[in-house]
C-alpha cells in the first residue's frame, strides 16, 4: 500500500506576518521589540510547516487566501503611510480650493 504525499515549499504565513508587523510599525511608529519578533518568527515557522497539511484538508485555495490577505495588509500599510505623509507641494490647498469656489462662475472658467 502506498500513500501519495504532496509536499509544498509554500511559506505563505511568513509574508502575511511580515506585512502585519509592517502595518503595526507604521501605525504605532515603533518596530516590534526583539522579543516579539523572536516569538512571531518561531510561531510563523511552525505555521509555515503545518500549512501543507492544513491546505490538504480545506476545500479552498488556502495559499491564495493567504496571499490575498498579505496583499491587503500591504495595501493598507501603503494607505496609512500616504495618510501620514505631507501632500505634494504642487497640489491645491483646501483654502485655495475654497477661494475658487467663492469666485463668480465667469472667473472660474478663466474668462
Amino acid at each position: 500500500m502506498t500513500t501519495d504525499v504532496t509536499t509544498t515549499n509554500s511559506a505563505a504565513i511568513t509574508p502575511l506576518v511580515t506585512a502585519g508587523e509592517g502595518l503595526v510599525a507604521t501605525i504605532t511608529g515603533k518596530p516590534l521589540t526583539d522579543n516579539a519578533t523572536k516569538i512571531t518568527r518561531g510561531i510563523t515557522s511552525v505555521l509555515d510547516g503545518l500549512l501543507p497539511a492544513v491546505a490538504e484538508r480545506v476545500s479552498f485555495d488556502l495559499d491564495g487566501v493567504l496571499a490575498g490577505a498579505t496583499e491587503a495588509l500591504t495595501g493598507v500599510n501603503k494607505a496609512v503611510v500616504a495618510a501620514k505623509s505631507k501632500a505634494p507641494a504642487e497640489s491645491v490647498t483646501a483654502a485655495q480650493s475654497a477661494d475658487n469656489l467663492n469666485q463668480p462662475a465667469s472667473s472660474q472658467a478663466g474668462e
